[in-house]
């Protein structure tokens, strides 16, 4: 492998884990590989993959985009509270929980399903939480899976030995 490898950057954890401590993932191309870059607080992990060694990509659609949208619903209501201390500071804070919370809920719906995606080789299985809501895993799999399927093609052997 070269040593001067150029990386593109095709997938990464939205926005919300890059402000808050805790894991964030990255997914790069490379000529012959992926790279998956995982940050766990102040430590990082790396995981290539080669596209002749991957022997599946499986995407399990997941409720989870669901459940954290009526957890974020009901958050809502709970802003409400705020405006029975009849307090001009309460009042500005229910608005502000209320919009918060709106506002995260709308953005959870408009990113859309979520999936559990793993890639699998024969040495390891590790899950990509950078490409888990659909529109991210389709152009994922656009990019990714036409190379693999190239990749492991047979190569023409040649009918004059050496």
């Amino acid at each position: 492998m070269p040593e001067n490898t150029t990386y593109r950057k095709i997938a990464a954890t939205s926005w919300v884990s890059r402000l808050l401590p805790g894991s964030r993932s990255t997914l790069y191309l490379a000529d012959d590989h992926l790279l998956l870059a995982t940050q766990m607080v102040i430590f990082e992990k790396y995981h290539r993959f080669f596209f002749s060694d991957i022997e599946a990509i499986v995407a399990a659609k997941s409720n989870r985009w669901i459940w954290s949208s009526v957890a974020w619903a009901i958050v809502i209501p709970m802003g409400m509270l705020w405006y029975l201390a009849r307090n001009n500071w309460c009042y500005v804070i229910g608005a502000c929980w209320i919009f918060f919370a709106g506002a995260v809920l709308i953005w959870n719906l408009l990113a859309g399903p979520t999936y559990v995606v793993k890639i699998q080789t024969a040495a390891q299985t590790r899950r990509l939480k950078a490409v888990e809501r659909a529109r991210k895993y389709e152009a994922f799999s656009a990019i990714v899976v036409p190379i693999i399927v190239a990749e492991q093609q047979p190569k023409p052997v040649s009918a004059v030995a050496p």
